[in-house]
């Protein structure tokens, strides 16, 4: 059996930092990278790359800090968005340049991991030959990510529809449903609904847009820039000034918990907290205007902005999305998917829909695909799992949140998200991983970190920090006074860490895995601080204030960190 001093599942954003930063501290370690797709890139993998496919992210957000995406070798100009091929070039190159990609072994499956005396058996399959093998990894990243077991509905007679029925992710493999399709059914209101509807709709197929009225509705969609001064908005999101406006359990972890007690524990406060987050809210649909027309408007969100992270999509698309929904190319309908019959989707509300494919934007299971032996593990590493009886640290977490940020006491009327699989019991307990990367009942072991299980917007920066983090808490060397000095302790702050996720943002994916937005910042000072690095990264109290942070704050991190504790380079 083949033996291996770090395994890395994934080659996504975070599994390839991960490798790259453990490599670049540990130049002589055996390190492997298991990877099922055939290329690098995760959900920018080749075989995902859809028509049309670009990041939300514009040129200088969505690169790593030691890695910048020049001009001269991925011809992406300041204000462009991210063409889809253009980032799986990017990650190709990163993975080249830092020696990563000899490494990964693609096209292999993991089937399950087992803990030993010795560290973690995996057993693999490969996917290009069914070959089977086990091998040893004495330390184990788990970077699948939180998109990669997709969630695929089943319908009432869905035998008799006779036309493709897929998941978004495979909209790629799928694409010549453009060419051949008369009319398509697009189930969803997330940003990647409305690019499966714009694909069709500029190759000239009607495109009938479900948003199942049992749902949570369409996803906020905003202009890369806000406000009446038209600022960035992902810059925005990383300006310290604006952080503080959002409740964060963590927040104080930025060194500014005064004001952010005086912002959410006082009445004048909250006051001020509302205001901001109404102007915001109403800024971002003015500038959008899906008020402007009876069509358009069926697209408007149905909760305030205040209580979605991650989920926010930007308006990235080179002509007008909401022109196509006027001229009725693209058709909203508010209802649910009843039943299936002969290219035909039949909705509550009486209307029966021509479809030539139906493509199901309806989001993950969010767990990894990866079983995990024994079966009952799942709790033991902080994974979701069903438990039928309730841990009475959630009871004390939710009182505690709300005493802190009583805000958010008023919750908005939303459904239950349940997702089941297999006939399994639908979760209900989220991730419970402390620092949302290790399971607290292993947090002495040292042997198993779990990369990439929160869904942020500074994605490529938080990959690049959490990196680091795992590496060093590997060798055991992260700050011993920040770290907890008892079990009960580790479970306690990750207990309440988890459980925020449930009130801040019940219109995103809070209730289920972390979720960031305006909180991503204080995150990173969080995981800088385990490690003793500065956290405050500009010229001066204004600028850290008001200057918004971006990859280029953090470029130096390894070698920072490297020269602090003795490590050559």
């Amino acid at each position: 059996m083949e033996e291996f001093e770090v395994v890395v599942i994934g080659a996504g954003w975070f599994g390839l930092a991960a490798a790259k930063t453990y490599i670049q501290l540990h130049s002589a370690c055996r390190l492997l990278v298991l990877e099922s797709a055939s290329t690098v890139g995760g959900v920018w993998a080749q075989s995902r790359l859809y028509p049309g496919l670009k990041s939300n992210n514009m040129l200088g957000t969505y690169e790593y800090p030691d890695f910048p995406m020049d001009f001269a070798t991925f011809g992406v100009s300041p204000g462009e968005h991210i063409p889809g091929p253009t980032v799986h070039k990017y990650l190709a190159a990163y993975a080249e340049h830092f020696n990563v990609h000899p490494r990964i072994r693609f096209n292999t499956h993991v089937d399950d991991a087992q803990k030993t005396p010795e560290g973690w058996t995996l057993r693999t399959t490969r996917l290009d030959t069914g070959e089977q093998a086990e091998l040893l990894a004495r330390r184990l990243v788990v970077a699948t990510g939180l998109t990669s077991d997709p969630n695929l509905p089943s319908f009432t007679d869905q035998d008799s529809f006779r036309a493709p029925i897929f998941h978004s992710r495979d909209f790629a493999a799928r694409a010549e449903t453009i060419k051949t399709a008369d009319s398509v059914t697009v189930l969803g209101g997330s940003k990647s609904a409305w690019d499966a509807a714009y694909a069709y709709a500029t190759a000239g197929v009607p495109a009938d847009m479900v948003i199942q009225k049992s749902g949570r509705g369409p996803v906020w969609m905003s202009p890369p820039y806000v406000t009446p001064l038209k600022k960035w908005l992902e810059k925005l999101v990383h300006m310290r000034f604006l952080t503080w406006f959002s409740p964060c359990t963590w927040g104080a972890e930025d060194g500014y918990g005064r004001v952010r007690r005086l912002l959410h524990g006082t009445w004048l406060g909250r006051k001020l907290v509302d205001v901001v987050w109404h102007v915001i809210g109403t800024d971002v649909l003015t500038l959008v205007g899906v008020d402007k027309h009876p069509e358009t408007k069926k697209l408007k969100p149905w909760h305030p902005v205040f209580w979605t992270a991650s989920g926010l999509g930007i308006l990235n698309y080179p002509t007008d999305f909401f022109e196509f929904v006027r001229e009725g190319v693209i058709r909203v309908h508010i209802a649910d998917v009843e039943r299936l019959s002969e290219h035909t989707v039949h909705l509550s509300n009486g209307e029966a829909l021509d479809a030539d494919a139906l493509i199901c934007a309806t989001g993950w299971h969010p767990t990894p695909p990866i079983k995990f032996l024994p079966p009952e593990s799942a709790a033991e590493l902080g994974l979701p799992h069903y438990s039928p009886t309730p841990d009475p640290l959630v009871a004390k977490a939710d009182a505690a949140i709300l005493q802190e940020f009583p805000r958010l006491k008023d919750q908005p009327d939303v459904p239950v998200s349940v997702r089941t699989k297999g006939g399994e019991r639908a979760p209900n307990e989220p991730f419970r991983l402390y620092r949302f990367m290790v399971p607290p009942s292993t947090l002495a072991d040292r042997t198993i970190a779990f990369a990439g299980m929160v869904s942020t917007l500074p994605t490529s920066t938080c990959a690049h920090a959490q990196a680091l983090w795992i590496a060093a808490y590997f060798d055991g060397k992260l700050e011993r006074a920040r770290m907890p000095g008892t079990d009960e302790e580790a479970r306690w702050t990750t207990v309440l860490h988890s459980q925020f996720g449930k009130w801040r943002y019940p219109c995103g994916y809070g209730p289920r895995l972390p979720d960031f937005a305006f909180d991503a910042l204080p995150y990173l000072d969080m995981l800088l601080r385990d490690m003793g690095l500065e956290t405050r990264r500009k010229k001066g109290w204004l600028a850290d204030m008001f200057e918004p942070y971006g990859p280029e704050d953090y470029e130096g991190l390894v070698g920072e960190w490297a020269a602090k504790h003795g490590v050559a380079m």
